[in-house]
Formats: C-alpha cells, structure tokens, sequence
C-alpha cells in the first residue's frame, strides 16, 4: 500500500484511479496493525484496486474530510465516490464480497 501524508495528493490518488481502497490506522494500534496486515493480504488477489494507507497522526486532516473518528477503518471508492466504510471492526468476509462484486 502506498502511504500518504498530505491530503491533497491522497484525494488526487483516489480520482486518479477506477476502485481504491484506502486504510486510515493510528499509531500504536495492535487492531490496526492486525487489520492492516489481514488487508495487504487481501488485496492480493485484487490487483486492480489501488491501495493506500494513512496515518491520522501524520495527516490529521483526512479525519475531518473522510469523517472518520476511530481506527482502523477501511474505505472503498468507486470512480472517486465512497461505496463501502467499515471502521474498528473489519468484516473480512462482507470486504471480500464487495471486492469480488466490483471487480467482476
């Protein structure tokens, strides 16, 4: 995953690409380190879908505009708009599903 650090160049990423998902975790965070390994692998078998990852410490200011308030979450874009969020508690299964079905 490509790790990000101004917000701009995240948002530019995401409408650069057709599907990303982008990975928001904080620092000293076992759930988002777990979470965030179980994703790398995942994505795997999904090359099409550009990943990227941030910090909230290092980018505060992808909080405010992704209005996300806990970590880890997970965010899937479609051609630049959000389809799917899941935060602190990663279902895998239904990530995957949503994955195969946009992919297809």
């Amino acid at each position: 995953m490509l790790e990000y650090l101004e917000l701009t160049e995240l948002l530019a990423e995401i409408e650069r690409h057709p599907t990303s998902l982008l990975f928001i975790k904080t620092a000293n965070c076992g759930v988002c380190d777990v979470t965030y390994a179980r994703a790398v692998e995942l994505l795997k078998q999904y090359p099409q879908v550009n990943s990227i990852v941030v910090s909230m410490e290092k980018t505060p200011s992808v909080s405010g505009e992704f209005l996300v308030f806990t970590a880890p979450a997970i965010l899937l874009f479609m051609d630049g708009k959000e389809v799917f969020r899941q935060a602190r508690f990663v279902s895998f299964d239904e990530l995957e599903r949503i994955l195969t079905s946009i992919t297809c």
